[in-house]
């Protein structure tokens, strides 16, 4: 008698050639490349359901996907066989068995990015956004300090993406790492709008460049208006850096008793 596993894979890629996460009939994503060698893996459809939707040239060190597989002799093939079969541009970090309730995106309480600025030209170093500008380096760190809490993230969003009742994020951490020729920025938070990152990056730089008021985050926190916001930052800044989850749907034998096991899909 078979019995059915949830598996959990932590996934790396370079987003540069790929058209996002997603499926996409006639693009390249890497979805669409994972499901190609599951299924000739194990000899059915095998789509993993990840975290988060990452766009087009937007990279993950830290993407989480899961699986489910049918039989133990599943996971040990997807286990052993999977990493081996990936492209050079993606990774495959960990396979492991998880409860039945986890589920990559529902199941996360938290998700950590950065966001890299280069500013000087480095063809060794290809994956940023290059501002060749000086920049207020205190007028941004104040900027990213005033997105700390809980705060309605509407200006940052996608406006296509917008939910009328729910656009709260609550972020945790909210920082530049500033080095001579370059900036890193981290931002970690429950949960992240179509576009959050990027958006929060392009405002900041811009108030970096004097072209926004110093003070400018809270009133563009308060219009819940994308027009309030700055211009959308590149993608190849940005990486998924991390997804964290509850303790107890990494046990494989958690299963709740009272809650439903979280669907397979990944639809709201």
């Amino acid at each position: 008698m078979s019995e059915v596993f949830r598996l959990r894979l932590d996934v790396a890629y370079v987003g540069s050639e790929f058209h996002g996460w997603q499926i996409q009939p006639d693009a390249r994503t890497v979805q669409g490349e994972m499901r190609h060698h599951l299924t000739r893996l194990l000899g059915r459809d095998a789509i993993p359901v990840a975290a988060g939707r990452t766009d087009a040239g937007v990279h993950a060190r830290g993407q989480v996907a899961h699986l489910t597989v049918n039989t133990a002799d599943e996971f040990e093939r997807v286990a052993r066989a999977l990493p081996g079969m990936m492209p050079p541009d993606i990774g495959i970090h960990g396979v492991r068995r998880v409860s039945p309730a986890f589920n990559a995106r529902f199941s996360a309480t938290a998700r950590r990015y950065s966001y890299r600025i280069r500013l000087v030209r480095d063809i060794f170093q290809p994956h940023g956004w290059i501002v060749l500008r000086a920049l207020d380096r205190p007028a941004m760190d104040r900027g990213a300090e005033a997105f700390l809490g809980r705060h309605d993230f509407a200006s940052f969003c996608k406006a296509k993406s917008l939910k009328e009742d729910h656009n709260l994020c609550e972020v945790a951490h909210c920082v530049f790492d500033w080095r001579d020729d370059s900036a890193i920025f981290h931002v970690r938070a429950n949960r992240f709008l179509h576009h959050m990152v990027r958006n929060m990056v392009g405002t900041l730089v811009e108030i970096g460049l004097g072209e926004r008021a110093k003070d400018d985050i809270p009133r563009a926190l308060a219009a819940r208006s994308r027009s309030a916001s700055g211009k959308l930052a590149p993608p190849q800044g940005l990486f998924l850096e991390e997804v964290y989850y509850p303790e107890q749907v990494m046990d494989p034998d958690f299963v709740p008793a009272d809650v439903p096991v979280i669907p397979e899909g990944d639809s709201p």
